[in-house]
């Protein structure tokens, strides 16, 4: 471990998990508001709505811009709270079907049977956002690194897209949960769906993109979603389902840490050149919420996750100061 150097070298992974990654969001706001004088951020991590969240302040913080990072933050997540009286109804209604799966008998259509609008209006915000045909030339071999998940639905392999090769494709494969949204077809490749499934968030892939020691980071920063621990034994069926999510999705994610946990058990034995103690910390979502609720759009459910993020946040830099 480098215990010698000022400045710590840190990595952000983000969980995804649908409107709940608004939580996630006001994390990386506050974290972004302190200057962080001992740390500096060499890496960003996400899956689905994590993945959005890591992708955007990367691209702002590759044009060195703090500021703008956290103005692309509130404005994706103000495109996305159904704020017209419309949207709030179909939002109420989408809330309401998923919370009656598993109590009452509620019919499953493929989203194959009705337009795309979803993943038409998730672009359409992204690119509004985001001049992606200007990433290319921002990125150097120098430049903060971006891992964002998904996986190739026929063949079941992991994917990671990185830095200069990201596109609105690859943005939107990692969020189309297919329950919801077709898998996205990104050329000859393959079709996609939600990084959830892979690595959520791709965590090991940090080592790989530092080959040296020294440029390898000293910490790992996960922002968690899914909740580890739950008090109650679930007993309703809507519960039971809703837990089996959380454990499934936090599946890959013990996959990443444990790779990492082995890693740092075998240092003695591995080469100094390539390999350190790494130290992970977690910024959890430590609220029991449900499933329906990753669903829900209301700009008061939104604004209250972000204000979660960025209190949980504080009280992390109040540990780490």
């Amino acid at each position: 471990m480098n215990g010698e150097r000022e400045t710590k070298r840190v990595a952000i992974a983000c969980q995804g998990g649908g409107s709940h990654s608004a939580f996630t969001a006001g994390v990386l706001k506050r974290l972004l508001a302190e200057k962080l004088e001992r740390y500096e951020i060499v890496a960003l991590s996400g899956t689905s709505g994590g993945a959005i969240c890591a992708f955007l302040v990367w691209y702002a913080l590759l044009k060195g811009d703090r500021r703008e990072a956290v103005r692309l933050l509130d404005s994706f997540w103000d495109s996305v709270s159904a704020a017209a009286p419309k949207e709030r109804v179909l939002n109420d209604l989408s809330v309401a079907a998923t919370r009656r799966q598993g109590t009452v008998a509620t019919p499953l259509v493929t989203p194959y049977l009705y337009p795309e609008w979803g993943k038409a209006r998730l672009k359409q915000m992204l690119e509004e956002l985001v001049a992606f045909e200007k990433i290319e030339e921002l990125v150097t071999a120098s430049s903060l690194k971006l891992l964002v998940g998904a996986v190739e639905v026929n063949t079941g392999e992991f994917e990671v897209f990185r830095e200069a090769e990201i596109t609105t494709e690859k943005i939107l494969a990692s969020c189309a949960l297919p329950t919801l949204f077709r898998a996205v077809r990104i050329g000859d490749d393959g079709v996609y769906w939600d990084g959830l499934f892979s690595q959520n968030p791709p965590i090991r892939d940090f080592m790989r993109e530092f080959p040296d020691a020294n440029t390898k980071p000293d910490e790992i920063w996960l922002i968690q979603i899914n909740p580890q621990r739950r008090d109650h034994e679930p007993t309703a069926m809507a519960d039971i389902l809703n837990r089996r999510g959380e454990l499934a999705g936090n599946l890959s994610l013990h996959q990443e840490i444990d790779f990492l946990y082995e890693i740092n058990g075998l240092l003695s034995y591995l080469p100094k050149d390539r390999y350190k103690y790494i130290k992970v910390r977690k910024i959890e979502m430590l609220r029991e919420l449900d499933a329906a609720s990753k669903m829900d759009r209301r700009p008061t459910f939104i604004r209250e996750m972000f204000a979660y993020g960025e209190e949980q946040a504080e009280g992390f830099l109040e540990g780490v100061s």
